[in-house]
Order: structure tokens, then sequence, then C-alpha cells
């Protein structure tokens, strides 16, 4: 590997803000490799390796698997802005005061009049930075103005914040699902945006009629309301029900881990693809195999592709699209509840060769915005 792109991790300490050079590269692991062996070729800590790749066992590594690297602090990175609902490139290059003409060119679009949401649009002649705010649409509350910082090497939150006008340090956290203020080199973080954490939907639990049962004293006993049995259950006659009956009891909110006993740490941002793609979601490392389960109550979709290989998209009725990639094979169909299974745990699509995991996404507001997972993760208890 090229002198150039040998890694050299620095741990900047700090209670609350620690910053880990880890600027990622892929590197596959062939016959013969050890751990120690890939630390020392690429100049890293065995420890940094073991952290940024979620390994449980040091002495278990197999020819074919995927190792993120920690590489070179990259260059000075030049302003990067992400579409939004209503960009065009006349409304950005007036944000950034820069023209059509030279976006077209610096980022080789063929129709000027075409570009999508989540589009990275690179801003020629400047250093990545928020966009001014004179031309810029004002966004929604939800959304992001699309420009983003990558971290570099010994830079802590409140530096990048410092280098960026009208915005802190707590603003970028939240934007990004920071928790603790660990950042990382070479990572891609938001400057705006929301914070989101899910809260779930609607759970129920199944109650057996027995003989004597009244509905009300179901109700009672429950803490719900007789109205919430009989519209839960479309009863018709509240004074009709029969010894075996099954009844749905309203539980509150649900939110279900979607792995048991993952092991994962918030790699959101991470450059994948040489740098020309971001980690938008957290891998949940778990055995082969492992059933994955529905967060929310939601609507399935199934889907197979080249990088995400068996994949279920659910619908949470929660308004919250949840996404989970890499799956071995697929569950259920159709609407499904909170905790049932719809999945197993794999290496399809560009997983294969790693280990086993889930790549697990979330998006608000209709699904156009992408947000980190790993507040809601953390909050409902899911990292073992």
């Amino acid at each position: 590997m090229p002198e150039n792109r040998r890694a050299r991790a620095v741990a900047v300490g700090a209670v609350l803000a620690i910053t880990i050079a880890a600027f990622s590269l892929d590197y596959t692991v062939r016959r013969g490799d050890t751990l120690g062996r890939i630390a020392r070729d690429h100049d890293v800590p065995l420890s940094e390796l073991i952290e940024v790749n979620g390994i449980e066992n040091p002495n278990l590594i197999f020819p074919g698997q995927v190792l993120v690297i920690p590489g070179e602090e990259p260059e000075e990175p030049e302003a990067v802005h992400v579409v939004v609902r209503g960009d065009t490139l006349g409304r950005i290059a007036a944000a950034y005061g820069t023209t059509v003409v030279a976006l077209v060119e610096r980022n080789g679009i063929r129709d000027p009049n075409r570009i999508y949401v989540g589009q990275s649009v690179s801003i020629p002649g400047s250093t990545a930075q928020a966009p001014p705010s004179n031309g810029q649409p004002s966004a929604a509350p939800s959304a992001r103005s699309g420009a983003y910082h990558v971290v570099q090497r010994g830079e802590s939150l409140d530096d990048i914040a410092a280098r960026h006008s009208g915005v802190t340090a707590e603003q970028i956290a939240t934007a990004n699902g920071i928790l603790g203020g660990v950042i990382y080199t070479g990572t891609r973080l938001f400057l705006d945006g929301p914070g989101f954490v899910a809260r779930g939907t609607a759970g129920t639990r199944t109650y057996v009629v027995v003989r004597g049962d009244r509905l009300g004293d179901i109700a009672a006993r429950n803490g719900v309301s007789l109205q919430a049995l009989i519209d839960l259950n479309d009863i018709s006659n509240p004074n009709f029900i029969r010894a075996g009956q099954e009844l749905s009891i309203p539980t509150g909110d649900v939110w279900r881990c979607p792995v048991d006993g993952a092991r994962l740490f918030n790699d959101w941002g991470f450059p994948r693809g040489g740098g020309s793609r971001w980690h938008e979601g957290n891998d949940l490392f778990v055995s082969e195999g492992t059933p994955v389960y529905a967060p929310v109550s939601g609507d399935i979709e199934q889907k197979i592709g080249y990088l995400g290989g068996n994949q279920v998209n659910l619908h949470g009725d929660d308004g919250v699209l949840y996404i989970h990639s890499h799956l071995s094979a697929f569950g259920a169909t159709g609407h499904v509840k909170a905790g049932e299974i719809i999945g197993y745990v794999g290496t399809t699509g560009s997983a294969q060769g790693t280990r086993p995991h889930v790549h697990f996404m979330m998006y608000i507001d209709d699904g156009q915005l992408v947000v980190n997972p790993y507040p809601t993760l953390i909050e409902h208890g899911c990292k073992s």
C-alpha cells in the first residue's frame, strides 16, 4: 500500500470531546493475515483497529473479511451541498456565490434541470462551510441545509463549530446523533438538522376471555378504557363476549430493538467507497441467522439489490421508514406488529466477506430525510 495512504491514529482525550483519527480505507483480509500484522503494516494501533471494526475476538479473522483501516488525513475539503427538497442549481449557485455553469462543470452534470434529493453537489473554489444566508431558501424545521464538514485530524466539535459561522457544537452533535462528544477523523458531519429519537407505535398484548368475564371488568383490570377495547377489537356488542375469545389489550408505545445482543458504535458518517459514499446508518453486528424484528408496527416492503442484498423496508405506523440491509433471508410480509420477525441477519449484497450484521437506517419526513439511528438504539437499550 502506498506510503501516503498509511494511517496514524491519534486519540485526543477529553471527557466529553474525544477525537479518534480514523479516516477509513477498506482492506480485504488475505490468507495468512493476522490482526496484529495488519495493524503494523498500516501503522495503526491494534486497539483502534479492533474498536473501529467492532471485533469481538482479535484472534479470529478470515480471508475475504473487509476491515475498516484508519488512513491519512484528507486534504482540506471543498464545500459540498446535499440537495434537499425544493433545491435547484440556480438556488444553490446563488446561496454559495457561484454560477450554474460552474456547478455543472465541477460536478459533471448532464442536465442542469435534473438534480435529486440527497445528491452531493461540490461547490468550486471554496472550502467546506455552511452556505451564506443570503439567497439560501429557508428550510423546514426538520430539514437540513445540506452543508457538512469532514472531520480533520485533531478536531473537536468546538473546533468545527468555530470554523462555521452561526453553528454551535451542540447543534452539530444533535444533527448527527453524537452522544458523549466522540467524533472520528474523516467522518462527514452535517452542520445542521434535527435530532430525532423514535418513540414507537401503540403495542398490544393478547388476553383470552374466561368464563364470567365482562368487558368493562377486563378494561378496568388492565387500566384502559372500555371504548379503547371496543375500538381495538371491533366489538359490535360490548355486552357479548365468550370464553376463549382472544382480545387485544393496548400496552402503550412500543419500540423493539431490531436484533438482540448486537455490538455497535456510532459509525454514522464514515466514508465508504473511497469517500464517494457515506455511511448513513449504523451496523449492528451479531451472529449469522439471528432474527431481525420489526422495531414498530407497519408495512413491509422486501427488496433485493446489489448494495443492500436482501433488504426489508418497514414503513412504520409512526411515520418513520426503517431499512434493514444484508439479510440472509426474509421473514413476515404485509402489515406487521412490533416484534414480529421480518428477516434474519446475513452478509448479502455489498456485505459479502464481512462479519454478519444488519445495516440499519432511519428516514423521517415521508422518507426524505435520513437521521442517525444511534440515539434511538441507545434510548431503547439496544447496545449490548
